[in-house]
């Protein structure tokens, strides 16, 4: 895993962003610090945790599309592309 992560103006200057409650953004950036290169992510749930953020917070990701659920541990972040 690589050290140093950039992430997409593109997502997170919109207004769908925004509005996300300010526990949800933090879990969106603590999963992407956690990705691998290719946006995959293997312990979601362990970072929910840790952040403590709820499952809604998760649940809402994934209506709103900022990650797709690949299966149950497996997560993938949308890049923006």
């Amino acid at each position: 895993m690589a050290d140093k992560r950039m992430f997409s103006r593109f997502i997170v200057s919109t207004d769908k962003f925004k509005t996300l409650q300010l526990s949800s953004q933090a879990l969106y950036f603590h999963l992407g610090m956690n990705a691998d290169n290719d946006g995959f992510v293997d312990s979601p749930k362990s970072i929910q945790r840790s952040v403590g953020a709820s499952d809604d917070d998760f649940k809402l990701f994934i209506t709103k599309t900022f990650v797709f659920r690949l299966i149950v541990e497996l997560l993938s972040l949308h890049t923006g592309i």
